[in-house]
This record gives structure tokens, sequence and C-alpha cells, in this order.
């Protein structure tokens, strides 16, 4: 019992995170084993829903996936990306990018994308948002610790998501987005949460999030 205790406490967020989709696919599959419409139980985005008011939906999308291979495709990212996030931002921080950027792409899903849509990828984009925050903030020491590998990483997924079917490239997009802005707002783990040179990218964060809401919720109204 005490080594399960220990591994448990010695879990990244990046880990616990994986786990939680985890449960929620297992869940999921349960529900519709059982009553169905798993995914419309537990909280895809549907439009027409949110824009009666279900905007709880917006987070909780973030966290379904729609089959097996969509699961792990997105969980290996998630693994991929999330670690370093999590370690040069600290644990707070990453959430934040993590949690903002992903209801930023679901919002900006809401606006563009007419079907439902789920799964991590906003949040995912948002991490990758973060690690062009990172290569900006200095190119050379980037490059000398990844090379040029998550830069085209993010390239080759943006241009799959452009040629493929049934990609929600509004979701990636605005995730990507709000990754960098956010990144750019809060910083690193060692410097502070806000500064008045900052506030630009809070305004930003702010617009992203609560704009696409606003006009997607008056689009399905009217």
């Amino acid at each position: 019992f005490n080594y399960y205790k220990q591994k448990i406490k010695h879990l990244t967020l990046t880990e616990i995170l994986i786990g939680l989709n985890v449960v929620m696919f297992i869940l999921t599959q349960l529900i519709d084993m059982t009553v169905g419409s798993g995914l419309l139980r537990l909280g895809a985005k549907v439009n027409a829903l949110i824009g009666l008011g279900e905007f709880w939906r917006l987070l909780t999308a973030m966290f379904l996936h729609a089959d097996l291979m969509h699961l792990i495709f997105n969980m290996m990212a998630l693994y991929i990306l999330g670690r370093d996030i999590e370690r040069f931002f600290g644990k707070s921080k990453f959430l934040v990018i993590y949690f903002v950027s992903g209801l930023i792409g679901s919002a900006a899903s809401f606006v563009f994308v007419d079907s439902v849509s789920v799964g991590a990828s906003g949040a995912i984009f948002g991490l990758m948002g973060a690690n062009l925050y990172l290569y900006k903030l200095n190119p050379l020491v980037y490059k000398r610790i990844y090379g040029s590998d998550l830069l085209i990483l993010i390239g080759i997924n943006l241009v799959l998501g452009f040629i493929r079917p049934n990609i929600d490239m509004a979701g990636h997009l605005g995730g990507l987005v709000g990754g960098f802005v956010v990144a750019s707002a809060i910083r690193l783990s060692y410097e502070k949460w806000w500064s008045p040179k900052r506030t630009l990218y809070y305004l930003l964060t702010i617009i992203l999030l609560v704009v696409p809401v606003f006009w997607g919720t008056q689009s399905v109204r009217s």
C-alpha cells in the first residue's frame, strides 16, 4: 500500500491529466454499452446546447475522445509535450496554460465548427503554443535543447489538420494561439504571475475566450 501511495504522490500533473482522460474514455464506453450516447451525456461540444447555456461543455469536451486511436494519439502527444511545459512553467502555470488554451480552442470550435466535437487536441495545441513562446524567448537555447523537432511537429500537425477530413482545425488553431498568448502572459515558473508590461497578453487571453463564446451564443440563438 505504501509503495502505491508513494507512486501516486510522485505523479506529474501531465500523468494525472492522462489518467483522467483514460478514466473518462472508459466511462464513455460503459455508458454507451448501457444507456447509450456516452459522449453527449458526458459533455461533448454541441453548439446548440452550448448556445442554450450549457457552457460547461467547452470544458468537458476536452476530456472526451471519439475512439481508442483518438485517445492514444492525443495522450502520446500530451505525454511528450506536457512534461517539459510542466517543468519550465511550474505546475500551477502549466495547468493554466492547459485549461485556458483548451477552453479557447473549444470556443473557436464553437464559432467555426458546426459538428459535434470532442478531444484534448485544443489543450495539446496550447502546449505547442507554449513551446513557440519558449522558442521566441531564446531561439538559440531552444534549438540546442530540441533542435527543430518540435517546430516541425507543430508544422506537420497543422498541415495534416488542413488536408485530413473531420479534423477540428478551428479548435487546433485556437488552442495554439491561446497557448502562445497565455504563456506570454504568465511567463516561466520563476517569474511573477503578472506585470504591467504583460497587460496586453492578459487582455488578449480574455478576448480570445469571451468574444467567441458571446459571438457563438448569439449566432446559435438568432
